[in-house]
């Protein structure tokens, strides 16, 4: 299954990296789209919470219920290569904590 990323405009080179990777990607203002990931620069919480990306597909069952019980990655790519980016996406960790 091929995971589907938002990007905010004005990130074409993300995006071009993403997609040699394997993963597709959508426009950040695409309406009722299901993403894994959104990656942004700049942008308040508050404009990412009232975007209409807030559900993310089962990859078991294909499910894209409200009762699923995984969210959205946010991935702020500010100061942050193509990369680097694609790294914290396929981990789904931005660094280690510790």
């Amino acid at each position: 299954m091929t995971r589907v990323i938002a990007l905010e405009d004005g990130l074409e080179d993300i995006g071009e990296y993403l997609r040699e990777k394997g993963y597709a990607t959508v426009s950040w203002g695409q309406p009722n789209v299901v993403v894994d990931a959104i990656v942004y620069t700049g942008r308040k919480l508050d404009d990412i919470y009232t975007a209409s990306f807030n559900r993310v597909m089962d990859p078991l069952t294909g499910d894209t219920g409200e009762g699923y019980p995984y969210g959205v990655l946010l991935v702020n790519a500010q100061d942050r290569t193509p990369e680097e980016v694609y790294e914290i996406i396929k981990s789904r960790v931005y660094e280690h904590f510790i």
